[in-house]
């Protein structure tokens, strides 16, 4: 027996700190959790009879693996865990299906952990390049109700939501991303190399030419000349200074506040992150985890800071005594309807529920929302591309038209 010192969060999401004995620190959440407590840490105070953990041997916490690879990682696990397999036997499985070295490594690595009297939360939360909090605390919940299985599916059907939404809008960005990217290497290699040689080829005076003729030839000489190069190295100095302030968690805030007000990419943005957020939360409450943790952990899950620190203070707030709806009504940033959903779960005690169906429709808008976008965003940008390059068509082959007008039998 070991006595264990605790904090934990009861169900009102008050922390509460003591002690308890216990064999191991499962066993110990264990008790808890049959109490109403969500353990946040626990560590080892005194014992009668020694306990010791060994740590394995080799340790790769700088392991990486795709988004995709961990979701399907996940997935068969939970698989295997719903297939009432023991962990031990789940875990090698999942390695000898995996036909990725770097997979097996990790399966490997977390089953020596797991061998060493470690938790699987605790063995994932040593690679946290791998997996993020929202994994962490759901295979945790999982643990101390003793519903891994059913914690692991719910944790695989969220993390595969969550990357298809992902992989739609990374698609669907290709294409404009793609006209841009053409756009601009076309407008510079005709300003900086085509336009000067024709220019030169036909002797002609650049001040008797077209007025487009002349505005492209006066950047091309600008671009070439060293004000353009200085020019040039300032914007790409402010760009990269743009990154590290967006970096930066008072630029990330401000940014992603910009986002949400933006015309059109802001009810987009808006959209997705209720969505991840009514998923999300809907999962972890059903899970067993309490209002004010699922809240801290939904929080990084969003893709938007500005949203995020909302959800701090709806934490708070809920923390002192608020109902979640009301915090959410107060801080403005979120869509009414998600308001009534939680305002009705809260009130009928079918909190998890409801979020989750609303999270289904949520989905819905915001795939709509994001294909609205994707068919009006390309065709502004080709019709600016267009118009850009009919400028620049215009201006280099006018020289060559007023040359055969000017010149009789051509």
């Amino acid at each position: 027996m070991a006595t264990f010192q605790y904090q934990a969060l009861n169900r009102s999401g008050s922390t509460i700190k003591g002690s308890i004995d216990a064999d191991d620190p499962q066993v110990a959440k264990a008790i808890l959790a049959e109490k109403g407590l969500f353990v946040d840490q626990i560590s080892a105070l005194q014992s009668t009879t020694e306990f010791v953990v060994k740590a394995p041997k080799k340790r790769t916490y700088k392991l990486k693996l795709s988004e995709k690879h961990r979701v399907e990682l996940i997935r068969q696990l939970a698989t295997a865990l719903h297939a009432h397999l023991p962990l031990m036997s789940a875990l090698q499985v999942v390695g000898q299906q995996s036909a990725r070295p770097k997979e097996q490594q990790l399966v490997a690595e977390i089953s020596d952990f797991i061998k060493s009297g470690q938790s699987l939360s605790y063995a994932m939360g040593q690679y946290p390049g791998i997996f993020d909090k929202l994994d962490i605390s759901m295979v945790s919940v999982g643990e101390s109700s003793g519903k891994l299985d059913q914690s692991m599916l719910q944790l695989a059907e969220l993390s595969e939501t969550a990357l298809e939404t992902k992989n739609e809008i990374t698609t669907a960005s290709l294409y404009p991303v793609f006209v841009l990217i053409l756009g601009l290497v076309s407008v510079s290699i005709i300003v900086t190399f085509i336009l000067p040689r024709i220019l030169t080829t036909l002797a002609a005076d650049v001040a008797a030419q077209p007025w487009p003729t002349q505005v492209l030839f006066a950047l091309s000489n600008f671009f070439k000349s060293p004000p353009g190069w200085i020019v040039l190295g300032s914007l790409a100095t402010l760009i990269f200074l743009f990154k590290q302030w967006r970096k930066s968690p008072r630029g990330k805030y401000l940014w992603d506040g910009l986002k949400l007000r933006m015309p059109v990419i802001g009810p987009v943005q808006q959209k997705w992150a209720v969505a991840r957020l009514a998923r999300t939360l809907g999962t972890l409450t059903r899970g067993g985890v309490n209002i004010v943790e699922a809240l801290q952990i939904s929080r990084n899950t969003l893709g938007n800071e500005a949203l995020a620190r909302e959800i701090d203070c709806c934490a708070g707030k809920v923390r002192t005594g608020l109902s979640l709806a009301e915090a959410l009504k107060e801080s403005k940033r979120f869509p009414p309807l998600l308001i009534q959903i939680v305002m009705m779960g809260e009130q009928t005690g079918e909190f998890a529920g409801m979020l989750l169906s609303a999270a289904e429709a949520f989905d819905r808008d915001s795939r709509v929302a994001i294909k609205r976008f994707m068919a009006v965003f390309p065709a502004m940008l080709i019709l600016i591309l267009a118009l850009i390059i009919g400028f620049m068509v215009a201006g280099t082959l006018l020289p060559i038209v007023s040359i055969e007008t000017a010149i009789p039998g051509l």
